[in-house]
């Protein structure tokens, strides 16, 4: 069971949404940490032009589509063992929706995980509720951003 990619995002209406990408292409695995603050564009992550690394530098640069992520990405190859088991470890127990009412502005989020020996992506969602654990999720996948090795 090997980890193709991962899509995160969190926020609502009112203030945007944060988006985390992270996927294994080939020879080498990316992050992408996009704050809505940012105002980029949702990609698709399974397109095989949203596509990270040194050598695509060039591209990077040039392509209007992901020259907006030109600064927000990093290059995760060496992580990306790690990442698969913490994301199991994290997730293992993890139900498929989670919702609540409360007064307010719904805070939202989602994550999309898609494992090789799985036909289809594993997707999770909230509306202002949350696994006991969620907060470990975030911290951790907000920690790459700065370029710290986990």
């Amino acid at each position: 069971m090997a980890l193709e990619y991962l899509t995160f995002y969190q926020g609502n209406l009112a203030t945007g949404f944060d988006y985390i990408y992270a996927k294994k292409v080939a020879n080498h695995a990316f992050y992408v940490n996009a704050p809505a603050s940012l105002g980029a564009s949702i990609m698709d992550i399974t397109a095989d032009s949203f596509d990270f690394s040194q050598e695509n530098h060039l591209k990077i640069l040039t392509d209007k589509d992901l020259r907006q992520f030109s600064s927000v990405w990093q290059n995760i190859t060496f992580q990306w063992p790690n990442i698969e088991r913490q994301l199991t470890m994290i997730t293992a127990d993890w139900q498929s929706e989670y919702k609540q009412q409360v007064p307010g502005p719904v805070k939202e989020w989602g994550l999309t995980m898609k494992w090789s020996d799985e036909e289809k992506p594993r997707q999770i969602i909230g509306y202002n509720d949350y696994p006991e654990n969620f907060s470990q999720l975030v911290q951790w996948l907000n920690s790459y951003a700065g370029g710290k090795l986990r």
